[in-house]
């Protein structure tokens, strides 16, 4: 099982660095995709990055269907046993995101925040690995009990998530994920296949 340690620190520049590496579905597609996460007393840090020069963003509708444009996807339960179903936060570079909770055994129900209180930010940059988009966002333990009441979120926890690179519309079809997903085709609600997350 895929593992990453989510370090305890505000500055997600020191968190560290790991990969969507697994594309499993026979696309050719397959563009660099790198994340960082960090977590404090009452939140996480996400960083996502994507090496595409021009990623397609065509949905302006917040819950609309991102996944479609170029998108990065972070999906997490904060269960260790997936028991209490699961968050996916989706999101393309205009930025426009699709937020849900997914109640085990129950129906996906989307959640709308306040952009400024979670600091959500895209960006363009280009280094050494050439041109990428970037999405940075914090999330705040108290959304995340609200629909988790028992949510242990203290270091030395672990929860389960993924972390995945899609896209099908005005760019090539593609689909990565950072812990192996094993399905016939692409299918990223599947929280069985979700690697550990260790709060430092």
């Amino acid at each position: 099982m895929k593992k990453y340690v989510i370090r305890n620190t505000t500055d997600i520049s020191t968190a560290d660095t790991d990969f969507v590496s697994s594309w499993p579905w026979d696309y050719d597609y397959e563009p660099k995709t790198s994340f960082r996460i960090a977590h404090t007393d009452d939140r996480f840090i996400v960083s996502l990055r994507a090496y595409e020069k021009d990623p397609y963003a065509g949905v302006t509708k917040t819950n609309g269907f991102v996944c479609n444009d170029s998108c990065l996807e972070f999906f997490f339960s904060p269960c260790a046993d997936n028991s209490e179903g699961y968050f996916n936060f989706e999101v393309i570079s205009n930025p426009t995101y699709l937020f849900g909770f997914n109640p085990k055994g129950g129906s996906e129900e989307y959640i709308e925040w306040d952009d400024t209180e979670y600091k959500l930010a895209s960006g363009v940059g280009c280094d050494s690995d050439g041109d990428y988009w970037q999405i940075d966002f914090e999330l705040p333990y108290s959304l995340v009990r609200k629909y988790v009441p028992e949510a242990k979120l203290d270091s030395g926890c672990v929860i389960r998530g993924n972390v995945y690179k899609c896209g099908r519309h005005q760019q090539p079809e593609h689909y990565g994920t950072w812990s192996p997903v094993e399905t016939p085709g692409p299918n990223f609600h599947k929280p069985e296949f979700f690697g550990e997350f260790i709060l430092e």
